[in-house]
């Protein structure tokens, strides 16, 4: 049991424990000197077993059933196994790879994991070291489909996970008691080579395809790797010095390193994995880990909001007794006044109420009465800028109670003749108040055309009326008197004049009444 302490990328410390009596006492003091940190536990065993099946593609409780199947066929006797699924075969019934994964031993963990029971110490969650390294693949940048990853984490078991498009296929831990003394290059190539002949007889691999080689070693391993290594014709062998590539991976560490276990606990600690084999009742003091974590963060929060809503408090306070004193001074100004005005009062015959109703008189004046012509004199003016020919030389704009009045002096009414046309049939009624705007005005560039010049002036008052704007629009001068009391002399089928006559006026005069609605305010 190897235990590191992380500070983001660099390591700060490993301690080594043995698994002997001594040992787990060792542990158990560690563990207790963490203070309730949570810790991670990775494992590189020879006891695990990976293996690849495929299934039907289904979903829910029934794929479930079937891995539970495997598993039991499989790991028959272990509570420690993980599936992962590797992607969808769609040859044929679309099916799905999966990797099934167990300890065949897990006696192993017992002391370390009663240890951890015993210390309260919570336990995030037991990775499997190949699932680890999976996340390194893209670093190695190969060009090949199979790739195999050789790496040595204790002097005594030589480690080789195999990559199938970037995917863990497999992962052997194998003995290996040469790293100090013996051919310990020619032993590795060996266990290579029969790594190789396994996956050709699994059909993962062909004989003849080119399989990638990564070996992670030491400097002094390096040059006898590279000699054993060449003109290998089955692998492209890729030597790395372990302590460059920790260099790459920007991994920071005191001393040089013969082993690679550095680079999967830095993985391990920097990346979020999903868990693999803890048991939730191992997990349960992580889990009171996160409670406690998420209280003291909500608490953080409820102390930072009654110290804001605190702060408001007393700055309202504040304001408020800043308030009170302005208000006292100004009593104090509006009784001076007061007994001055009161002192040096008129008396008056004008009871309360009449005061009271003059007031109310006067608002009804502003809010009802007091009216702008600029409301009607805009839907006339866009009225009249349809037809270009027109001019408007006057606009006279009164307030009448009465639709038929002239002049908003002496209220006269004007006589209308049966030919007038009216919009809108209203009656007489008390009470109201009419806008009424006269418009003066004649025909530009006017050629003698008296025809046309009739018919522009009914369209205008034909514009008007189906508005529905206005109450009544009535014409009440024509540029040539129509009516049935006068008289016309003249030849109306003679054409005018291509140049016209430039003595001839076609002035018109429109009346329009719009009833003022009291009850907007």
């Amino acid at each position: 049991m190897v235990a590191q302490e992380w500070d983001g990328r660099k390591l700060i410390s490993s301690v080594y424990f043995e698994p002997d009596e001594q040992g787990l006492d060792l542990f158990e003091a560690y563990l207790l000197s963490l203070k309730n940190e949570p810790v991670r536990l990775l494992l590189d065993l020879i006891e695990e077993e990976f293996r690849q099946v495929v299934i039907p593609l289904i979903r829910g409780g029934d794929r479930q059933n079937i891995i539970d199947r495997n598993f039991s066929k499989l790991f028959r006797n272990s509570d420690y196994r993980y599936s992962v699924s590797q992607g969808v075969i769609r040859k044929g019934r679309k099916e799905e790879k999966l990797l099934l994964m167990g300890l065949t031993n897990q006696d192993l963990l017992k002391p370390w994991l009663e240890i951890i029971e015993k210390t309260r110490t919570p336990l995030s969650g037991i990775l499997s070291l190949p699932m680890v390294s999976e996340a390194l693949v893209p670093a190695l940048k190969s060009e090949h489909k199979c790739v195999i990853l050789v790496s040595q984490q204790v002097p005594s078991n030589l480690r080789q996970s195999v990559f199938v498009d970037g995917k863990l296929i497999l992962s052997r831990l194998v003995p290996i008691a040469s790293f100090y003394q013996g051919d310990y290059t020619s032993d590795v190539i060996r266990d290579i080579e029969g790594t190789q002949r396994y996956l050709v007889s699994q059909r993962i691999v062909d004989r003849n395809d080119m399989i990638s080689v990564h070996i992670l070693c030491n400097a002094r391993h390096m040059e006898k790797f590279r000699l054993k290594s060449e003109d290998d014709a089955l692998f492209d062998y890729s030597i790395l010095n372990i302590n460059d590539f920790i260099s790459s991976e920007k991994i920071e560490v005191a001393d040089e390193q013969d082993f690679s276990s550095v680079v999967f606990c830095a993985q391990a600690c920097r990346k979020t994995f999903s868990n693999h084999y803890a048991q939730n009742r191992e997990k349960k003091y992580f889990y009171h880990y996160l409670t406690s974590l998420g209280t003291k963060i909500a608490g953080i929060i409820l102390l930072t909001s009654s110290i804001g809503l605190l702060s408001i408090s007393l700055a309202k306070g504040f304001l408020y007794e800043s308030s009170v004193k302005e208000m006292a001074l100004l009593q104090q100004k509006y009784e001076s006044k007061f007994n001055q005005l009161n002192e040096q009062k008129i008396d008056s015959d004008i009871s309360t109420s009449n005061m009271k109703n003059i007031v109310q008189t006067v608002d009804k004046l502003k809010q009802t009465y007091l009216r702008s012509p600029r409301e009607l004199m805009a839907m006339i003016s866009q009225d009249i800028s349809l037809f270009r020919e027109m001019r408007v030389n006057e606009l006279d704009w009164i307030i009448a109670t009465d639709s038929a009045a002239i002049d908003a002096d002496e209220q006269k009414l004007k006589k209308t003749n049966s030919r007038t046309r009216k919009s809108r049939s209203r009656s007489k009624r008390k009470n109201k108040l009419f806008e009424i705007v006269t418009v003066s005005g004649n025909l530009l560039n006017f050629d003698g055309d008296y025809r046309y010049a009739l018919s522009l002036i009914d369209d205008v008052e034909n514009t008007m009326k189906v508005s529905d704007k206005y109450d009544l629009v009535q014409v009440i001068k024509r540029p040539l008197n129509i009516e049935s009391n006068e008289s016309l002399s003249g030849n109306v089928n003679v054409k005018v004049n291509s140049r016209g006559d430039l003595n001839k006026r076609a002035d018109f005069t429109i009346r329009v009444v719009r009833e003022v609605n009291l009850n907007v305010k």
